[in-house]
């Protein structure tokens, strides 16, 4: 009796899924400076998101989402830090945006992993993404490397415009990442 009460449960909780609160969904980065790996952390201002669906299982809401992000809407708390990005690093960009989006999930109880194909200076790569689920959050994060986007020119002038400020240490190494709130 008990495995049948247990088994009607779990497959309740398969039928019904989760639902996700799309409209707060956030995308997040840290960039790093100084030789010990400083993170400069940001976001973007106008991201725009698209789900297939709101509620359903994870991989139903997730697989095929995408992430328009605007690049001069870029968010550090800081308007130097701000400017210097927007004129330093992302104006050498080819294009006006990053596109994202999640090819695939491997659910697991309260973690998984994703594949994320990132687009941006017109080139694309995929990024596995390891997820946690905690306290409502789906948080996910990955690391891109910028010169796999044939970003030299543009890692280049965010050198020349922060060398002195990063006191010669400007990684390429870029965590990624975002949230999505869950119930």
């Amino acid at each position: 009796m008990k495995k049948i009460l247990l088994s009607s449960v779990l497959l309740a909780g398969l039928c019904f899924g989760v639902t996700a609160d799309v409209n707060n969904a956030k995308v997040n980065w840290a960039g790093f400076k100084f030789a010990n790996k400083t993170a400069v952390k940001g976001s973007f201002g106008d991201v725009k998101f698209k789900f297939n669906k709101q509620s359903g299982s994870l991989s139903e809401i997730l697989t095929g989402a995408t992430a328009k992000i605007d690049l001069k809407k870029v968010v550090t708390g800081n308007p130097v830090s701000e400017e210097n990005l927007t004129k330093g690093f992302f104006a050498h960009f080819e294009g006006k945006d990053i596109r994202a989006k999640i090819e695939s999930i491997m659910e697991g109880e309260n973690k998984g992993t994703l594949l994320l194909k990132v687009t941006m200076n017109k080139k694309s790569q995929f990024i596995p993404m390891q997820y946690t689920i905690e306290e409502g959050v789906l948080k996910a994060s990955g690391t891109i490397e910028l010169l796999n986007f044939k970003l030299d020119k543009a890692f280049e002038g965010l050198k020349k415009t922060c060398g002195e400020l990063h006191e010669g240490y400007t990684w390429s190494q870029v965590e990624i990442g975002f949230e999505l709130p869950i119930q």
